[in-house]
């Protein structure tokens, strides 16, 4: 009966509550378990006694000091609805099954204590690395994966931090480039509906819309931009509020198709015709983009490559390798029946 129960306990013995014991950083706790040069060896010493007194089983140390192999990783994504999201996951599970690798999905619902925990059972299960989609644990990163000694890739993080093992889409770029669409189709009045502004591609694409106006001496009108949501919900609501200026836009800039969905929606509350009335530009080139009525134009990004590029570079690391990082993707401009040329 003592067997079971013991197992149990040093389950739940993490390498936080080791660090806590010794009065250490995470970083050092797992140089320590690492076996790595730079730490006292009186300090490892005494970090290995806590964690033997702990129940931190010498398996589990020795797992830390030879790498068992286990041929798995994780995988966390906002949420299994996101569109965008589930059309990143194919590359990474079809590129990992190719390698003899199994991948477990959990969602973090960009939620900083959830996508911790999800990372911190991807450990619990001896992944040998992790990809993290939208994270938003920023300057936090760093540190787990030197805390784990287990390499972590991220995909398009919503908050920006120092971790160079980063796929993204150039953001900035692909809203400049669908502004300056809507600029060469003759419209002045062009509206930016965003995502909250503490999202790092929320900003980059703010950005991006801001510069091409400037580019094209058109005035920076804050009336114009609405603080979106990212979803349907902001979008409609954001197009209502902007139609209802006296000086209402003639075009729109979205900060991703789901928006966009949004503003379809909307514009058709007040009564105005996309394009006839009001030109409408989406971001992310989702499957569901060139169904809508109208078709909608976008920037696209090559969610192939941005998967492929993560499980390559997360693979690399697996390896010891150091791969090419970080890596930001051009986008592409989609045209479709959304936009049309201003009319005076």
């Amino acid at each position: 009966m003592t067997g079971p129960t013991t197992i149990r306990q040093s389950r739940r013995v993490t390498i936080d509550r080791i660090a806590r014991e010794a009065g250490v950083s995470l970083t050092t706790v797992s140089r320590a378990l690492n076996d790595r040069p730079d730490i006292h060896p009186d300090t490892r010493a005494r970090i290995l006694a806590i964690a033997q007194e702990l129940g931190y089983t010498p398996s589990a140390i020795a797992r830390s000091l030879a790498g068992q192999r286990t041929h798995t990783i994780g995988l966390a994504v906002r949420t299994h609805l996101d569109a965008w999201a589930a059309q990143i996951l194919l590359p990474i599970e079809e590129a990992a099954r190719d390698s003899g690798y199994e991948v477990f999905v959990s969602t973090h619902h960009a939620e900083a204590e959830r996508e911790r925990s999800v990372l911190r059972t991807f450990y619990s299960r001896h992944v040998e690395g992790m990809v993290v989609v939208s994270s938003v644990l920023g300057e936090d990163i760093p540190a787990l994966q030197e805390s784990m000694g287990i390499p972590i890739v991220l995909i398009s993080p919503l908050i920006q931090a120092s971790h160079r093992y980063t796929v993204q889409a150039h953001d900035y770029g692909g809203a400049r480039s669908g502004t300056e669409y809507l600029i060469r189709l003759g419209h002045r009045r062009i509206a930016h509906i965003g995502a909250p502004e503490w999202t790092a591609p929320g900003r980059d694409r703010l950005q991006g819309y801001r510069a091409a106006l400037e580019a094209h001496g058109i005035p920076w009108d804050p009336e114009l931009v609405f603080e979106g949501d990212a979803h349907e919900t902001g979008g409609s609501e954001g197009v209502q509020a902007l139609l209802a200026l006296a000086d209402a836009p003639t075009a729109l800039m979205c900060f991703n198709d789901l928006t966009a969905v949004g503003v379809l929606h909307g514009a058709r509350i007040r009564g105005v015709r996309v394009p006839e009335d009001l030109s409408v530009v989406g971001f992310d080139d989702v499957p569901l983009a060139k169904y809508l009525d109208p078709p909608l134009s976008t920037i696209r990004q090559d969610v192939e490559a941005l998967g492929g590029h993560a499980i390559r570079m997360l693979f690399a690391l697996i390896a010891g390798r150091e791969p090419q990082a970080p890596i930001v993707l051009d986008t592409v401009l989609v045209e479709r029946l959304s936009c049309a040329p201003r009319v005076a």
